[in-house]
């Protein structure tokens, strides 16, 4: 507990205990959800942005919530999750950035999201199929797991497999290009919530599973080893990222997971580390990377209701020059923070019936890189991390509202290496920005 004495920065004379967490707040991203929440907006918010421009638009003919994307050689993918009614894939000629064109739009079920997209190679695209569970009875032929596409004709894709996997199907995969590995989160009978999946990918075209990893407790027969007061058995894994022979997880309210996978057949279950657990509420941790040439792990939560009913996300930055202990360093948040609830002072951000902190992150960087993040009402955030004790942002870009979506949902975000632009989805239907860091 911390007692603050000091008027002068604003902080109120009182012991801090644990921050405020409702426990019944609304989450997800459907339009039941937001419609529901109260907001102060009374206009649509106008463009803002620092150091970064637009250069590029599409609203994708409609298709929302856009999630995942992938660029390549002037090709666009952008993967559907069906709030909006369309689940499947766009497909967009950006050979020209400022006149963004749709060359195809290809749908599928409304009983699975796929709102994942994964290049492998100039002709295999990987999209993932997971299953909704209210709507499984209604689709019965329906298999969770993934699709394999020959895009060796990049704007017409060839179906050429569905690989099955257990339960409800894989949630994001990601590709070891340097092992020829695919780390993915799913489900396996035997297990409770998704864990990790390894496929080997030598052949691309024929995923084969090789291995998972869990944490202990999962496992039917496995007792929790974690506080489920807190957790409240939602420890599962998010997504998994290489670091070397490693992988790094996300492992929701479960915090950050690492595996040695050295042997990707039998990953070697080595700690996890939740810091939420002794503050009493959950974490909803996204994404843990470490960049290539890199010894500081980026750690990010995502914020998973409106107006900031749960404590906001934030960026978590780890020392892991001692790979057996993880030290967090530093923490990023744009905007200033009430030391007690932990949410925006202000209430622009926190009372917009929208949700407001961090999300998906660019995961394909190396270590001198930028960050770039979608921050979900707030944007595109840039930050500089060159000192993982003291990152600055350098910065933004948040698109403007229209009349039927006021504030945007910032949702995933991807950076062309060919180009050096930046591709930034919208979860509530505002589309595909394109965009340029103008700052040094």
């Amino acid at each position: 507990m911390y007692h603050f004495q000091n008027q002068e920065f604003g902080f109120r004379e009182e012991i801090l205990s644990r921050p405020y967490y409702k426990t019944d707040p609304i989450t997800g991203g459907g339009p039941a959800q937001y419609i529901s929440a109260e907001h102060k907006l009374s206009e649509p918010w106008k463009e803002q942005s620092h150091n970064v421009k637009l250069v590029g638009h599409s609203d994708l003919n409609g298709w929302g919530d856009a999630f995942q994307i992938q660029v390549s050689k002037g090709i666009c993918y952008v993967a559907a999750s069906g709030v909006n009614g369309h689940d499947g894939l766009t497909i967009l000629d950006v050979s020209d950035p400022s006149k963004p064109t749709i060359l195809n739009q290809i749908s599928d079920s409304p009983g699975a999201r796929t709102h994942k997209v994964l290049k492998i190679n100039d002709d295999i695209m990987i999209t993932n199929s997971e299953l909704r569970p209210n709507l499984r009875e209604k689709y019965p032929e329906l298999k969770g797991g993934m699709k394999v596409f020959d895009i060796s004709d990049p704007i017409n894709p060839k179906f050429l497999r569905y690989v099955e996997t257990d339960g409800m199907g894989i949630h994001r995969p990601i590709y070891d290009r340097d092992r020829k590995l695919m780390y993915s989160s799913g489900y396996r009978d035997g297990f409770d919530k998704k864990i990790l999946l390894i496929h080997d990918m030598k052949d691309p075209a024929n995923p084969e599973f090789i291995g998972q990893g869990w944490v202990e407790g999962q496992k039917n027969d496995e007792s929790y080893t974690w506080d489920n007061s807190i957790v409240q058995n939602e420890a599962w894994c998010h997504e998994g990222n290489p670091w070397g022979n490693y992988v790094t997880a996300g492992w929701w309210d479960g915090g950050i997971v690492l595996f040695d996978c050295t042997n990707p057949s039998k990953p070697e279950f080595k700690w996890r580390h939740n810091p939420h657990e002794t503050h009493g509420w959950a974490g909803c941790y996204h994404s843990f990377l470490v960049p290539k040439g890199s010894e500081f792990g980026i750690v990010t939560q995502e914020t998973v209701t409106v107006n900031c009913e749960h404590p906001p996300a934030f960026i978590t930055f780890y020392d892991l020059r001692n790979k057996d202990i993880p030290l967090p360093v530093s923490t990023y948040m744009p905007f200033e923070t009430d030391p007690y609830d932990m949410r925006p002072i202000d209430t622009k951000w926190s009372k917009t019936g929208s949700r407001h902190g961090a999300h998906n992150i660019w995961l394909d960087m190396k270590k001198d890189d930028l960050i770039y993040i979608a921050w979900f009402n707030a944007g595109l955030r840039i930050i500089d991390w060159s000192n993982p004790f003291s990152p600055k942002e350098v910065g933004y870009y948040i698109p403007p509202g229209n009349k039927e979506r006021f504030c945007p949902q910032s949702n995933d975000v991807y950076v062309d290496r060919e180009t050096g632009l930046i591709y930034m989805s919208d979860r509530w239907g505002l589309g595909l920005h394109i965009l340029e860091y103008t700052g040094k």
